[in-house]
């Protein structure tokens, strides 16, 4: 009985503070109007989350800080990934919030280990939007570095042939850039832009390898520019020599994908495991009750 009253006590506030933070947070709604409600579930009451991340207590900051902005930088350049940051951490505030007002409004109708269940779930549950809102953008930055270091060693061999034919690297790059849909070449026409724009073909190529966030590619735009700065024959020698060697770490690449996807299995086998012996502790714990 006191845990009920307790239980609805704790309910009443959250539930009472959550409708105030919804009051307030009427002025973020700009924020989130042109989101895409598939991709963002329950997206309205995201103005819930940006109004608790503007008090103190709840504010984005430090390490979580840094994460953010870093991916949401690799994803959505430096134009709006302030923006996305942000709206990752209301998104975790405005829904985790909401799950604590729904279950402590549930537990408070059970008593005993009924209502432990249910807190237990909430908390679960807490931890599920957690794992969701913080990694969904670093999931969305390592699929495309995992897409383009898969079709990389493709690339590359189609770069080499035309500079050994004589076409110079621009024209090359744009060439292969527009010669096929993805990841990779997404960025590679994104370096076209930026050599459009006034970079240099080095400065450009740099930037791609950046945005890759891959240490391959990185690794290869670095000796690439390096290649630039000594001339073409240097580059056409360079491109040649590095061909059988991004085919080699194409197959190590597949193989460790498979192990990670395998690894990948354990978490939701662990969380449904902790339910199943939650519950065998509260049955047991009613048939001693009685």
């Amino acid at each position: 009985m006191i845990l009920q009253i307790v239980l609805l006590l704790l309910a009443s506030f959250s539930t009472i503070f959550f409708v105030i933070f919804l009051i307030k947070g009427k002025e973020y709604t700009s924020l989130v109007e042109n989101l895409d409600a598939s991709e963002y579930f329950l997206k309205e009451i995201y103005i819930v989350g940006f109004a608790l991340s503007n008090t103190k207590l709840f504010r984005l900051r430090g390490k979580l800080e840094r994460e953010l902005k870093k991916s949401s930088k690799l994803v959505w350049n430096n134009i709006y990934f302030e923006y996305y940051a942000n709206l990752v951490w209301a998104q975790f505030l405005a829904l985790g919030f909401l799950t604590l007002c729904v279950g402590l409004i549930i537990s408070s109708f059970f008593a005993g280990a009924p209502a432990v269940i249910v807190l237990f779930m909430m908390i679960l549950f807490i931890m599920a939007i957690w794992n969701l809102s913080m990694s969904k953008m670093k999931e969305a930055v390592n699929k495309r570095r995992d897409e383009c270091e898969l079709e990389f060693p493709n690339m590359v061999p189609k770069l080499t042939l035309l500079i050994n034919s004589g076409m110079v690297l621009r024209e090359a790059w744009y060439l292969v850039a527009n010669g096929k849909e993805g990841p990779l070449y997404t960025l590679m026409k994104k370096a076209c832009e930026d050599m459009e724009n006034g970079d240099s073909d080095a400065v450009a190529i740099n930037k791609f390898g950046i945005l890759s966030d891959s240490n391959v590619i990185k690794k290869f735009t670095s000796a690439m520019v390096q290649g630039i700065e000594k001339g073409n024959s240097e580059l056409a020698d360079f491109l040649n020599a590095q061909v059988s060697e991004l085919l080699a770490h194409k197959r190590q690449l597949a193989l460790q994908n498979g192990e990670v996807a395998a690894g990948k299995l354990i978490i939701p086998l662990g969380i449904t495991f902790g339910g199943i012996i939650m519950i065998i502790i509260a049955a047991s714990m009613q048939s001693m009750s009685f």
